[in-house]
């Protein structure tokens, strides 16, 4: 069961980086293919949480709890809105 954990929390952390990663990317108006990119890793960590909180839950895994807080924090952290620039006096 120990070995369960530690691909739980491995993929924790890819799914943290990669999610966190991908945010900045989804935000970008600057280029479309970025945006569409970071929108799909980011749908692609989610899904990667999502699958290995399934497995933690089917196994009682005590990294159920750290997976969906997680998947929790990384939705807020996209949806959260950034304040609008000041409109700067040329």
């Amino acid at each position: 069961m120990l070995e369960l954990e530690i691909w739980l929390f491995a993929f924790l952390l890819a799914g943290l980086i990669v999610g966190a990663w991908a945010i900045p990317w989804a935000r970008a108006h600057s280029t479309e293919w970025r945006g569409t990119w970071g929108r799909r890793l980011f749908v692609a960590s989610l899904l990667l949480l999502g699958a290995c909180s399934l497995v933690a839950a089917a196994y009682r895994a005590e990294a159920l709890v750290p997976l969906g807080l997680t998947a929790g924090l990384l939705v807020v952290a996209l949806l959260w809105e950034l304040p609008e620039p000041s409109p700067q006096e040329s």
